[in-house]
């Protein structure tokens, strides 16, 4: 079979072939380097944020399909909709993601239905497998094994188990595990594999009967669990090609993520794995045995792969102390880095941006190193302007820092709280805030690191219990609690806000990283009302009708610092007068807009869906329907919205309004359903109630939406809404802050933004990576203003870049966090890049000094499919 997968990869990656356009040179080249490999192993694509790692697995899924096989896809939540993008821009459709049992019985829902081992392409969620059954589960839950036990029985041997019919209440919900069950016993022997049958004879063999009716024996670690886990994994079929997207997540054995991989899919008798990450190491090299773990191949693959990653990272270690006077330490790292590339380049690609042509170009024109097309500054906070307040809190949290004695022990070290938080400073303070309700993923997401080993070395989530520790925070607290209202002179916050506002200013979009939601929401309350504050002085439209309660906190906070000249006593009345200036203007906007959008749509929307949507409106505000200002209200909505979403609001076309229609629809829509690509007249109307849902819960609040935020228990709706309106160039939100475990992962935020804020710079610097990569991506912001000041004449350092501004605490722990950071962020690009010695070493080298780091460059291992 993969002899074919090969040949057929290889026609893929030919540029005549039907779907060239679809792909770049680079990808053309991963398709050809995977033929080769994937004959004999599994392949890790490594490739940079950004650079259409996605796209290439599709093609190989394809190509595993036209050969008869069937793939497995496992993603990370809340991915399901870009996946899905992925394979119908590329001509193939596939079901919504499976993430809990309930999904994965709608499989057998009707007679209709089509089981999932019949299914080519299979989405599953890393967290499919966390099912929690607690002490009196709902017996559809747990009675997949039962069921599939009992008819696999009377298929073999024409009974049932003895008690069988009593054991449990046949109600709807178990009719339907029943009728899954029938259909796993009587497809297995059928379509599936000898590893199928294999599991269904041990299962017999193994299970004692009447030991599946007890359900507590389904728990976590119950003798039963596995055995529901791999019969879950017959329903779902052999796989014969398991795309691991994000596969250095969840690294631990007994993690969800494995014990997906490991218990609940079942694998062909050819399977095959390629894993998908872009940090296949983040930490340390050992980290290289766990991701090639994850393309499943055996002991004697890994050992010498191991060996000589360890020997590579020693070599590089010696190589830093002595590059410059001691050949025989270059020689060692030659070699090692020789050896490093020959055993390793078996499992491993990965493109990096050296290989982009906007990096490239940025190189040739500025003369500066590949890796300076992005430019790191960190924004200092000077204790020496902080208030008295702040002044004590700094003290406090900078005692917690250093909490540590020679004979201390174990415990006790791990009152080293920035160390045990892994954000600095900044996070000390800020833990005085966590909200445990809105900050509980972000906590467990942290708390999955820490087990996982992703973490600092100590790490702790739990609260240390010495009197010490306690002693320094409440001092720490003190000051916070007789001030509700102190967030909004954090430092950190401050320092934030000015270095936003200066981008901002200039014309610029920010993304910022932040961890937990009170810090955050702090930093958005105040950006916000200094940017209302500012728009009633200098007369421009807010688009506001009064101020919040909510929001006064923030205003009188921000009216302070800015020095404002506005009148707080007559706030809401100048907002007021400013919104009605605004009413003629909407009203201009809904006239004709459903004629508008119609005439926009014309030849693009070939299949009638949209003008569907737009029929449901036209019924829903036709004068017969209801009130009239109701009605009218329902157009005002759709009107902001799109306007708000063109390239163009000010003067927008028939089909910049089109688009962002469309682009509204696809945001809104539920993409856990089927995507009907003709709609009928209830379908339609069911789309346009989605979308009007979300366009309320969006745009009738009247708050100023100049920053927004991001966090764990914002909607999937409603992130994919700020998404479309954040890379929009010319609408709301300027600024986006996002909490770190939400935006980091899945989310394109490139195409009008190129600024990054670290509110708290991470330990790990795999995670920076990630959150740099929202705005470092294919057909960027800072590619296409990049191009446009090579083209206008610019050159050397004010060739524009991607900027990477974290929030330091100069003289504190802060620093030295930061330091280790960019430590461990000099050993991944050692490793992931080659980058023995920081190229930030060459600017104060002399000739002789360039040429050896040229010839050190020169023998980094490489592991490019265009380099072969």
């Amino acid at each position: 079979m993969w002899q074919n997968v090969a040949h057929l990869l290889r026609g893929m990656a030919n540029p005549e072939a039907e779907f060239a356009p679809l792909l770049n040179d680079g990808q053309r080249a991963s398709l050809l380097a995977i033929a080769d490999r994937i004959v004999n192993n599994g392949v890790i694509v490594a490739d940079e944020v950004g650079m259409g790692k996605t796209r290439i697995a599709v093609f190989v899924a394809m190509a595993v399909a036209q050969s008869g096989g069937r793939s497995a896809v496992v993603i990370p939540p809340g991915l399901s909709f870009q996946w899905r993008k992925e394979f119908r821009d590329c001509g193939t459709d596939v079901l919504p993601v499976i993430r809990s049992l309930h999904g994965y019985f709608e499989a057998w829902n009707n007679p209709a239905s089509v089981p999932w081992f019949q299914q080519s392409v299979v989405m599953i969620s890393h967290l499919f497998s966390n099912w929690r059954f607690g002490q009196n589960p709902q017996t559809w839950r747990w009675c997949l094994l039962p069921e599939v036990y009992a008819a696999t029985r009377r298929l073999t041997e024409g009974r049932v188990p003895r008690g069988y019919y009593d054991a449990y209440a046949r109600d709807a919900d178990v009719q339907r595990v029943v009728a899954a069950a029938a259909s796993i016993a009587d497809a297995v022997p059928a379509i599936a594999n000898d590893t199928a049958r294999y599991l269904l004879t041990r299962l017999l063999l193994e299970v004692r009967w009447p030991d599946p009716l007890d359900a507590q024996q389904y728990g976590g670690q119950q003798p039963l669990r596995v055995w529901f886990e791999k019969v879950v994994g017959l329903g779902l079929g052999a796989f014969d090609l398991i795309i691991v997207d994000e596969a250095h997540k969840n690294r631990r054995q007994d993690g969800s993520l494995s014990t997906v991989l490991e218990n609940v899919i079942l694998n062909s008798n050819v399977s095959r794995r390629l894993a998908l990450t872009a940090t296949p190491i983040e930490l340390d090299v050992g980290q290289w045995e766990s991701t090639l773990k994850r393309i499943a191949t055996t002991t004697e693959q890994r050992e010498p792969v191991v060996e000589a990653t360890k020997g590579y990272a020693k070599a590089i270690r010696r190589l830093r102390l002595g590059w410059r006077t001691n050949k025989e330490v270059r020689d060692e790292y030659r070699a090692s880095a020789a050896q490093f590339r020959e055993l390793l380049s078996p499992y491993l690609l990965r493109r990096d941006k050296r290989e982009d042509e906007d990096v490239l170009k940025f190189k040739e024109v500025s003369g500066l190193s590949e890796y300076d097309y992005r430019h790191l500054r960190e924004v200092v906070v000077d204790l020496d302007e902080l208030t008295p307040a702040w002044r004590q809190a700094v003290c406090a949290a900078e005692a917690l820092s250093v909490v540590r004695e020679p004979m201390m022990d174990r415990p006790t070290k791990r009152l080293r709280l920035t160390i045990g938080n892994g954000h600095g400073l900044s996070g000390v303070i800020d833990e005085a805030f966590r909200d445990k309700k809105e900050d509980k993923k972000q906590i467990k997401e942290e708390k999955e690191q820490a087990k996982d080993g992703r973490t600092a070395p100590g790490q702790d989530n739990e609260r240390p219990g010495a009197a010490r520790f306690i002693w320094w925070a409440r001092v720490l607290r003190r000051e916070f609690a007789k001030n509700p209202d102190i967030l909004f002179d954090h430092p950190a916050i401050l320092a934030a806000i000015k270095t936003i506002e200066e981008e901002t200013e200039r014309g610029e979009k920010v993304l910022v990283f932040g961890r937990f939601t009170r810090p955050m929401r702090a930093l958005v309350s105040l950006l916000n009302a200094r940017q209302m504050l500012k728009a009633i002085d200098q007369r421009r439209l807010w688009p506001q009708t009064k101020v919040h309660e909510d929001e006064r906190p923030a205003v009188c906070a921000a009216h302070r610092q800015l020095s404002s000249n506005v009148d707080l006593a007559r706030l809401d009345d100048l907002l007021a007068q400013g919104y009605r200036r605004e009413s003629d203007q909407r009203a201009r906007q809904r006239e004709r807009l459903l004629t508008r959008l119609r005439t926009g749509l014309a030849g693009v929307d070939t299949n009638g869906k949209y003008v569907a949507i737009l029929d449901a409106i036209g019924r829903q505000t036709a004068p017969e329907t209801g009130d009239a200002e109701e009605d009218e209200h329902h157009v005002t909505l759709l009107a902001r919205a799109i306007v708000a979403n063109t390239d163009h609001p000010d003067a927008p076309d028939d089909a910049d309004l089109a688009g962002a229609f469309q682009a509204l629809v696809q945001a809104t829509s539920d993409h856990d359903s089927s995507d009907e690509d003709e709609l009928d007249e209830e379908q339609a109307e069911g789309a346009w109630n989605t979308l009007e849902k979300h366009l309320r819960e969006e745009y009738t609040s009247q708050q100023g939406g100049f920053a927004r935020l991001m966090y764990g228990e914002t909607k999937p709706q409603t992130r994919r809404m700020i998404q479309l309106a954040f890379n929009r160039p010319n609408s709301f939100p300027r600024v986006l802050v996002a909490q770190s475990l939400v935006g980091r992962e899945g989310l394109n935020l490139h195409e009008s933004c190129r600024i990054v804020v670290l509110l708290h710079p991470e330990w790990n610097p795999g995670v920076v990576e990630q959150q740099i990569g929202r705005v470092d991506r294919v057909n960027s912001r800072w590619a296409k203003v990049l191009r446009q000041a090579i083209d206008s004449g610019t050159k050397g350092t004010n060739l524009p870049r991607i900027e990477i501004r974290p929030i330091i605490f100069k003289g504190t722990y802060d620093e030295h966090n930061w330091n280790v950071l960019r430590e461990r962020w000099d050993d991944l690009r050692a490793q992931l890049h080659g980058e023995a010695v920081p190229a930030r070493l060459r600017a104060s080298e002399d000739a002789e000094g360039r040429e050896i780091l040229d010839e050190i460059a020169a023998a980094r291992p490489n592991f490019s499919p265009r380099k072969e």
